[in-house]
């Protein structure tokens, strides 16, 4: 026969339980208030739009129009939400295919690395990096981060070209539901729009019906007429902004904070610049509007405004602009130059105070600043002499 377990252990670890079951259920309840809110406010504009002034209210074509363009939009509200949740914080995969286009057009047989194995497949291949030049790399999820990727800390994990968390989703804006996101604020601005349209001329035609005639107003029409202003111009301004960005190929994160390259010298290394950065030589993901647009809504206009995927790429590459590309490797380059100049006068300087006999520091702070003052006087002048 076991022996007994302890009682205080016993009751330790169910104190522990119901802290942790406790703990879940107060994280699911917070996950789903957003999404029951969200849809139980865009039914109730629905039925008070549709139902209780289309079809009570009016009659004949405008209440056909009212009926159809409603349905419609509040359907593709929802369906966008819903794609929106269900791709929402969907980060790299284990294994992926990393080789460019040229090399896949070529070969179909390539292998496919591990993402935990080595940089030597990904550093190739990206082009930002962390202040050190390495391949970024997440200590939580520990795994390469792409291009793009950056971890929630409220998912708890990567996402591929996270844009942001949204609270009222519960979850990340990134690679995969980014047109959703788009087309769902799209969407909400036209209900909201449909919505005031429809209940100010409702409210409009009660106040020019006679008082003999006059029946009882619903209250629905004056808090639809009120919340579909609000809501349509705070919605309206943040789709306005998402447009900017997605025309400008960045997310919000890139447009809150620069983005460092990759180059052959490590970021830190920089002494006479700046280091590249999306904030000194511009976005090397921005390849012109159209091409911006058509990366996240593809190709096809018929598509645009439907829920359908069309997104190019498997979000861990990025086509990238060849001339900023090669602003960062030209300013590279000089950078190294002018270090090398400056290791090759410091060397010189050493060299003559030993012979001198002189115990003189070339490698203290002034006399660095001394060799790089000289190296760039040097320069400046031999400029001028050409």
């Amino acid at each position: 026969m076991p022996p007994a377990r302890p009682r205080h252990m016993s009751r330790s670890s169910q104190s522990s339980c119901s802290a942790a079951s406790w703990n879940r259920f107060c994280c699911s309840l917070a996950t789903a208030f957003p999404w029951v809110s969200v849809n139980l406010l865009l039914t109730w504009a629905y039925y008070v739009l549709v139902i209780d002034i289309g079809v009570h209210q009016f009659s004949g074509c405008s209440s056909g129009t009212i009926v159809v363009l409603g349905t419609a939009t509040y359907l593709m509200c929802e369906i966008n939400y819903f794609l929106i949740v269900r791709n929402g914080a969907r980060g790299p995969p284990r294994t992926l295919q990393l080789a460019s286009d040229d090399d896949q057009a070529a070969s179909s047989s390539s292998a496919i690395p591990d993402l935990e194995a080595g940089t030597e497949s990904l550093l190739p291949q990206s082009v930002l990096a962390k202040e050190n030049g390495q391949q970024r790399f997440c200590s939580k999820c520990k795994c390469w981060k792409p291009d793009r990727t950056h971890h929630c800390s409220s998912c708890k994990k990567c996402v591929l070209k996270m844009d942001h968390h949204c609270p009222w989703f519960s979850t990340c804006i990134g690679f995969y539901n980014h047109k959703f996101f788009i087309l769902f604020l799209l969407y909400v601005v036209l209900l909201c729009g449909m919505s005031f349209v429809v209940s100010g001329s409702a409210l409009l035609e009660w106040i020019d019906t006679p008082d003999d005639a006059k029946d009882y107003i619903s209250l629905n029409w004056v808090f639809l007429m009120v919340i579909s202003l609000i809501f349509g111009i705070a919605v309206g301004v943040f789709l306005a902004y998402q447009l900017y960005l997605l025309f400008a190929n960045k997310t919000t994160l890139e447009a809150m904070e620069p983005q460092r390259y990759k180059s052959k010298l490590p970021s830190n290394s920089f002494r006479y610049s700046e280091a590249p950065s999306s904030r000194t030589v511009g976005n090397v993901f921005d390849l012109g509007w159209r091409a911006n647009f058509r990366q996240t809504m593809g190709d096809n206009p018929l598509l645009w405004f439907l829920p359908v995927q069309t997104a190019k790429g498997n979000g861990t590459l990025f086509p990238v602009n060849p001339v900023i590309l090669g602003q960062i490797k030209r300013q590279a380059e000089q950078e190294s130059q002018l270090l090398g100049n400056l290791q090759g006068y410091l060397a010189r300087n050493s060299a003559d105070s030993s012979r001198s006999g002189a115990h003189v520091m070339a490698t203290s702070d002034e006399d660095e600043f001394n060799g790089r003052v000289s190296v760039e006087f040097r320069a400046s002048a031999g400029g001028r002499r050409d």
